[in-house]
């Protein structure tokens, strides 16, 4: 009796189907498949395991290229699956595959299908609508899945997944359609305490998300799973994740707002990341951020020569020189160095290099100026006076262009009636005059209406900017107050968000740039 060598291949989509032991079942039905057949001999098997038979093509698929090779080789005389769809789900791509294998001199059995042939056009066709169908039933399933993951969100119910750090998951009491208890998130207050201090590193003393993840692995601060270090892309990861404010998301979709699940105030959640993305070198002279704070340099990433443009860098030198004593005596000297006046000193007519003592002492000066002079104004009196920026003519306009709307569908109402009375033949009037002057109303009502909605936009615009005006103003009061007591990173920042740009000319003519708002509220500071 000649024994025909059998290969087995076992596949699951899902880490879930793992876990609910698809693939011993799938392995059990083949060995009791290939027991009916006494000619037949599992030489192998391949398992596959989390991969989509839908979504992941067979040329990218391990287990279907190994399993080519040694079809190949001619390792094995029978593939053999559980369902042909543990094959592949993919229409365009699953029937050729089976084709191939068989053109191979390899058999392909199912144990609920028998043997796929080729013999004749038909059993092409059966075969191409088995998988066309099995597509069909992925892609069903794939909409089913997002609409339900889509209505999760909408209910605010955690979907599965990963949890993200900050949050655990409990039995609050809570099941599903099938009576089955189900999990929900709740802040864990430990994690929750890492994360603002992550955020407050990234927004307040200037860290990237590199430095970040090297401080927390320094500490021994463990991630979600113990054994994984930190690295400076889940820390990008985390802080761009809407569930520390309190949405859950799936892609742009978000939930309603989940007060439970707020660890920080949007403020912050939106300076941390606008922060990380102002200080990219990438923007190169456009970047708003210091790319780096743990410098002895106090205003890196802000200074620039007022001659050529270029920005200038910090150097730190040390000079040694030797006294009639013997003895040696260190000298040290901070500088802002324009590299383009040094190195083509034609084309740059300031200075090679400025003291940067003199220059940071003048900047805190005038930095200490404007928030003694901000402080002495009540907060109440700066928000007002903030508001008092927007003064809206918007209003107005949405008014008059309201109005004018109104009158025009009235007119456009008289008109279709006398249009109905002229048809009835209440009246005799001229339906000519009539039909001539209902394109000008009409086009009056369009113009209207959008007046209308541009005035209503810069309504909503200005309402955003009173909203962001009192963050300014919260802003500006709290670094006014920490800013004399702060290490020399978060001043650092705080300058960085203060000023602009910074200009030093020769004979240290210095040229201070505040950002627009900080001059506006100055002004009403004075």
């Amino acid at each position: 009796m000649i024994v025909k060598r059998v290969l087995c291949l076992y596949r699951v989509s899902t880490v879930g189907q793992v876990d609910h032991d698809d693939i011993p079942m799938q392995r059990i039905a083949c060995r009791d498949y290939v027991a009916t057949h006494p000619d037949w001999e599992i030489v192998d098997e391949i398992s596959e395991k989390g991969v989509s038979g839908y979504k992941v093509s067979t040329n990218a698929r391990d287990a279907i290229i190994e399993i080519k090779k040694k079809a190949i080789a001619r390792e094995f005389d029978i593939l053999l699956v559980f369902m042909f769809d543990r094959l592949g789900r993919r229409e365009d791509e699953t029937p050729f595959v089976v084709q191939w294998f068989v053109q191979q001199g390899i058999e392909v059995w199912s144990t609920r299908e028998g043997e796929q042939r080729f013999d004749t056009h038909v059993d092409k066709l059966l075969n191409y609508i088995r998988f066309w169908q099995a597509s069909g039933e992925s892609e069903k399933t794939s909409i089913r899945v997002k609409t339900k993951h889509l209505q999760m969100i909408d209910d605010g119910h955690y979907r599965g997944g990963s949890v993200p750090y900050g949050y655990d998951l409990v039995h609050l009491g809570r099941t599903n359609k099938k009576n089955q208890p189900v999990r929900d998130l709740v802040i864990n207050e430990d994690e929750a305490a890492v994360v603002r201090e992550i955020f407050r590193l990234l927004t307040d003393q200037g860290y990237g998300t590199n430095r970040v993840a090297n401080y927390l692995n320094e500490q021994g601060i463990k991630t979600k799973r113990d054994k994984t270090l930190w690295r400076a892309t889940a820390v990008r990861a985390l802080i761009e994740n809407p569930i520390y404010i309190g949405y859950m998301h799936m892609g742009d979709k978000l939930s309603p707002r989940l007060e439970h699940l707020r660890i920080l105030d949007d403020a912050t959640f939106e300076r941390c990341i606008a922060t990380v993305k102002g200080r990219c070198t990438k923007l190169g002279d456009k970047m708003t951020v210091p790319a780096r704070t743990d410098t002895r340099s106090l205003l890196s990433g802000l200074i620039f020569c007022a001659d050529c443009g270029s920005r200038l860098t910090f150097s730190h030198n040390i000079t040694r020189k030797k006294l009639s004593d013997g003895s040696v005596k260190e000298y040290e000297r901070d500088c802002y160095r324009c590299y383009r006046k040094i190195n083509a000193r034609e084309s740059c007519a300031g200075q090679s290099s400025y003291n940067a003592d003199t220059i940071n002492e003048t900047v805190l000066y005038e930095v200490r100026r404007i928030f003694s002079t901000i402080r002495q104004k009540p907060e109440a009196a700066l928000l007002e006076k903030a508001k008092e920026k927007h003064v809206s003519v918007n209003e107005v306009a949405y008014k008059q262009a309201e109005a004018d709307y109104f009158e025009a569908h009235k007119q456009i109402e008289a008109l279709e009636e006398q249009t109905i009375k002229y048809l009835t033949g209440e009246n005799i009037v001229d339906i000519d005059i009539i039909n001539s002057m209902m394109p000008k109303y009409r086009e009056k009502l369009q113009k209207a209406k959008a007046r209308m909605e541009k005035a209503k936009a810069k309504i909503d615009t200005d309402k955003n900017s009173e909203k962001d005006a009192e963050q300014e103003i919260a802003d500006l009061l709290s670094w006014a107050e920490a800013f004399d007591e702060a290490n020399n990173e978060a001043k650092h920042m705080i300058i960085a968000r203060l000023v602009e740009r910074i200009e030093i000319g020769r004979n240290y003519e210095i040229e201070i740039k505040f950002r627009i708002s900080v001059e506006q509220y100055m002004q009403i500071a004075a």
